[in-house]
């Protein structure tokens, strides 16, 4: 198992970025542990790092695992009121946007609510690490 020291933050960004809007992605150079952005607005990216070994296409998680993020988060919410409006919040049309909404009316569990997101966050970058076999040091 490779060991890299990996920008957990930008890791972090790349899983949860959505690219299909950008045309886009993200890589892990898997010699030095950078993580490159490609798309509009990227930097200088090497050719064809498409078909190079040396980068691993980073797959941003999929919008039912962030979904599942708010689902547990709401499962922790102790305030009944908080916890309905969150719920509802969740069953409708833009889910997200709408959950970000409701956080408004309850500024006490907008820490909290980023706390568990970044732990989940953190997770799915540590994850994403073993599944691909690299032991990573965090920066």
């Amino acid at each position: 198992m490779p060991q890299l020291t990996i920008n957990r933050d930008e890791l972090i960004h790349a899983l949860t970025f959505r690219f299909e809007m950008l045309e886009g992605g993200a890589y892990l150079d898997t010699e030095t542990g950078n993580i490159l952005f490609t798309g509009d607005g990227a930097d200088e990216v090497p050719e064809n790092m498409e078909e190079d070994p040396r980068y691993l296409w980073i797959e941003p998680i999929a919008s039912h695992e962030s979904y599942r993020i708010m689902e547990d988060f709401i499962a922790t919410v102790d305030d009944p009121g908080a916890s309905a409006r969150l719920v509802h919040a969740i069953e409708g049309t833009k889910p997200f946007r709408r959950f970000k909404d409701a956080l408004h009316d309850f500024p006490s569990l907008r820490d909290a609510w980023f706390a568990f997101e970044n732990a989940a966050h953190i997770r799915f970058a540590e994850s994403w690490c073993e599944e691909n076999g690299i032991e990573a040091n965090w920066v």
